[in-house]
């Protein structure tokens, strides 16, 4: 999210996005049987995007090229998931 800010008496733009998370991070956001079914998908050449959490679910984001698929809480995926993904957009130069 993008914010105005007065600055010394001049209009400039503060970058407020929340930074990316590592890998790693979003590993550790899977439940065990989203983990045994990525497994699944890493071996077809999957690559995990991130893990959309809620208070009560979890969904797993994948991507092969141009390919989606989602793993769910229980660990079913869905080749043909009903998602679409932003264009992630470099931060505007001050």
């Amino acid at each position: 999210m993008q914010t105005q800010v007065l600055n010394n008496g001049l209009l400039s733009f503060e970058d407020r996005r929340v930074s990316q998370a590592h890998t790693n991070e979003h590993w550790d956001r899977l439940t065990t049987a989203q983990r045994f079914a990525f497994y699944t998908l890493a071996k077809l050449g999957y690559q995990l995007l991130f893990v959309r959490q809620t208070p009560t679910t979890s969904t797993a984001i994948a991507k092969q090229e141009d390919q989606l698929a989602t793993i769910d809480d229980n660990g079913d995926i869905d080749f043909n998931p009903d998602i679409i993904l932003r264009e992630r957009r470099p931060p505007r130069k001050q």
